[in-house]
């Protein structure tokens, strides 16, 4: 083989390499979503410029096929209670913060609310606060867009107006 012949299969194999590696590249870039125009929750992207489809339970409240009726019941109780110890609602963008006095009501009974309420209705965002020194308890009630007006029309006990 002559130094030219050497020469061109040489040039063939190295843009071969440099066409593999673009290749590689390309893909890579693409699977990462590092072009991608649309970020989602959490800082990732995604190429199509979609969100990952991910099932969401609609806002409807099953608490009558989702507890027994003595559940239901003891949970009554909790939200008169809850509703007695009420001292404040503030408003969220995305739902509410409700604020009650430690004496009326435990950091348990709410806690024992928040588990049954996360069976009826599982599209909410719950959280318990409980302020130092054995001050105010919170539960922030929250979630994706539309929860708040969920919240307004079945919230009956806690009356959110």
């Amino acid at each position: 083989m002559s130094n030219n012949q050497n020469h061109t299969v040489l040039r063939r194999v190295v843009n071969a390499g440099v066409r593999c590696v673009g290749a590689c590249l390309g893909l890579w870039l693409g699977i990462s979503g590092v072009f991608a125009g649309k970020k989602q929750d959490g800082g990732a992207f995604t190429v199509t410029g979609h969100p990952p489809s991910k099932h969401e339970t609609p806002f409807i409240c099953s608490i009558e096929k989702t507890l027994t009726k003595e559940q239901r019941a003891h949970k009554n109780q909790l939200s008169l209670k809850m509703v007695a110890a009420r001292t404040e609602t503030t408003e969220l963008a995305n739902g509410y913060v409700f604020r009650f006095r430690p004496e009326a009501v435990s950091f348990a009974e709410l806690a024992d609310w928040v588990a049954t309420e996360r069976v009826c209705c599982p599209f909410f965002d719950l959280a318990i606060e409980a302020d130092r020194e054995n001050g105010p308890l919170s539960l922030r009630i929250t979630g994706r867009d539309g929860v708040k007006n969920f919240i307004r029309m079945e919230f009956h006990t806690l009356k959110v107006q």
